[in-house]
């Protein structure tokens, strides 16, 4: 049986610099929503940056994959991802972007988060973009 409603997400990374700054232009670093207003986190007494949100989840054409939508759900339904983002405070674009994949997640890590009200967790310390990993690996959090 598959679930749908919402879901709650995190994404933490160890730093906000970003792979490449050469000219050190200023930047705003945090998760972006899709209409490119990117949200900071919050830092963690060691440093590393969360970002708590949720989306929606409903069935899909793959009964066995759950399609996430909602405020920072990007791409194709095939292939969502959430973005973490380096944006340039002048306006012109981002410096960098990471993807972190919603397509590892299936029902039953939908379901054990819902059940739990606890968050699926991927951490994104030492991303890139353009990684080469390309899948994020998401697990239950501990709250």
């Amino acid at each position: 049986m598959n679930s749908s409603g919402l879901v709650p997400l995190r994404l933490i990374r160890d730093s906000d610099i970003p792979a490449t700054n050469r000219s050190n232009r200023p930047y705003r670093f945090g998760l972006q929503d899709t209409k490119q207003i990117v949200l900071e986190g919050r830092r963690r007494d060691d440093g590393a940056l969360v970002f708590d949100f949720a989306l929606s989840v409903r069935p899909g054409g793959d009964p066995d994959r759950p399609v996430f939508t909602g405020r920072f759900a990007s791409g194709p339904p095939s292939d969502r991802f959430v973005y973490l983002s380096w944006q340039l405070l002048d306006g012109s674009g981002y410096l960098n972007r990471i993807k972190a994949r919603l397509g590892g997640v299936d029902w039953a890590l939908v379901r054990a988060a819902q059940a739990a009200a606890r968050p699926l967790v991927a951490d994104m310390s030492g991303w890139t973009p353009h990684d080469p990993r390309k899948q994020v690996e998401w697990t239950l959090g501990s709250d």
